[in-house]
């Protein structure tokens, strides 16, 4: 009986989150996640063992992995469900939690897995997109390409302090993009070569690594400029032009299916 009420519920839940759209938020299995990766901490308080520390270390790994799943690939959050179902079945013979009532086990694993199908089901039909960043940043090109363009047109009249400002622009609205991220270093890695300025193009060259490893791990500092002027990790004010139009690409890259 857990098998089938596990089931049962974790497909009753995800057709009542398709009918009224809530799955089209991209955190809604991310924070389901969360939630099951929860419940063994509250069964070991409630069972007053020794079994909480362990729990609270298994529950954070869940939990960092639904964060990871969220701000990268969804992906991440089917192969967790199915993950923390498995973990749920072996569960008993692994962490000695007193307060974990019989049944649980099975139900949870039953839930998480079926939730884990499902949500599978809904990225390999596209119903759900299973990153929005690579939408973000076809949408943010055409404003990235303006700045680099704008930037290209000042260094040949000879501004080069000009030409900087306006790759820095460019910076700040596609660092969330791998492409335009890495894409935009470059432009400042040859902007270094053409001053003959030695600090740029080895900070530039530090940074086109960066961006393409930690870019898609969501690893960006908000606002920061990308030059070797600033720390690498330092978060800096987002001018409101700039902002207007990143916020406007999030919002149509959240729109497509």
């Amino acid at each position: 009986m857990e098998y089938f009420v596990g089931v049962a519920l974790a497909l009753c839940v995800g057709l009542f989150t398709t009918v009224v759209r809530f799955d089209r938020d991209r955190s809604l299995y991310p924070v389901i996640l969360v939630v099951v990766a929860s419940y063994y901490d509250l069964f070991a308080v409630m069972g007053g063992s020794g079994a909480l520390g362990w729990e609270i270390i298994v529950s954070v790994v869940f939990i960092l992995t639904a964060v990871a799943g969220f701000k990268t690939n969804l992906w991440i959050v089917v192969v967790a469900l199915v993950g923390h179902g498995l973990l749920d079945w072996h569960h008993g013979r692994l962490i000695e939690n007193a307060g974990v009532p019989d049944w649980w086990p099975m139900f949870c694993m039953s839930y998480d897995i079926a939730a884990g199908a499902y949500l599978a089901w809904r990225l390999h039909s596209k119903k759900i997109a299973a990153t929005n960043l690579l939408n973000f940043g076809r949408i943010i090109h055409s404003c990235v390409e303006a700045e680099l363009a704008i930037a290209k047109s000042a260094e040949s009249r000879g501004d080069t302090a000009s030409a900087f400002h306006r790759l820095e622009r460019a910076h700040v609205l596609g660092q969330r993009s791998t492409v335009q991220h890495v894409r935009v270093h470059l432009h400042m890695l040859m902007w270094g070569v053409h001053q003959r300025n030695r600090r740029e193009i080895s900070g530039q060259i530090m940074r086109v690594i960066g961006a393409a490893a930690g870019t898609w791990l969501g690893l960006v500092p908000h606002g920061n400029t990308g030059g070797s002027n600033v720390g690498a990790f330092t978060s800096m004010a987002i001018p409101d032009d700039l902002a207007q139009k990143m916020e406007a690409a999030r919002s149509a890259a959240a729109d497509i299916p």
